[in-house]
């Protein structure tokens, strides 16, 4: 039966899972155990199983399971799945579910969007590390080289750290908080030090004229 319900999630179109006839106006769905059962109805399955069987598939099947099955309907609708704390960094006044995993199926047109921006707003966050990495004295290149080798225009360090919180690099760790908007380097273990937008910009542009 499990194996059953996820391939026929898996098989069906999206406007039929959702019951949504177009999908070109709608740029980011949310998907989380709240729906599931909801989908489980659009798809007529409460027709061919005892409301009792899909509620006992509801509480043995993992999250993860049903989000994969769903990723080919949703990829067909040209849709890409992402954390949902990356897209929070993303789209203002998307909240947070601290206690249910969910995930945002973002329109790739509109992900491209949303990066570029993202890109544009986070970029100091680079360039602190690209002077934390200098201090380290990994080698003898100079500020300009290791930004321009490592972190300039570098979309999956931006991506890594605002979904995951942090991002390692050798021996060093950056925390990225994000109800201040601050980045921690830990060096070796150790607190090292802090960077807010404003410092960071002047102290790259000082440093980088050297």
């Amino acid at each position: 039966m499990k194996k059953y319900i996820l391939e026929k999630i898996s098989n069906t179109l999206l406007s039929k899972i959702f019951h949504i006839a177009s999908f070109e106006a709608v740029d980011w769905i949310w998907v989380n155990k709240e729906i599931f059962k909801d989908l489980l109805y659009n798809l007529d399955l409460d027709k061919e199983f005892d409301e009792k069987i899909l509620d006992s598939f509801l509480e043995a099947v993992d999250d993860k399971e049903i989000i994969n099955a769903l990723i080919n309907p949703f990829q067909k609708e040209g849709y890409t799945p992402i954390n949902q704390w990356l897209f929070a960094n993303f789209e203002k006044g998307y909240k947070i579910t601290e206690d249910i995993e969910t995930i945002i199926f973002v329109k790739e047109k509109y992900y491209r969007k949303l990066l570029i921006r993202a890109m544009h707003q986070y970029s100091w966050i680079l360039k602190a590390m690209a002077i934390d990495t200098y201090k380290m004295r990994i080698d003898d290149k100079s500020l300009k080289e290791i930004y321009e080798e490592l972190y300039d225009e570098n979309t999956r360090i931006v991506e890594e750290i605002l979904s995951k919180g942090q991002y390692e690099f050798l021996i060093g760790v950056w925390k990225f908080i994000q109800d201040t908007k601050e980045l921690y380097f830990y060096k070796a273990g150790k607190f090292f030090n802090s960077w807010s937008q404003g410092e960071v910009d002047a102290k790259f542009e000082e440093l980088i004229l050297k």
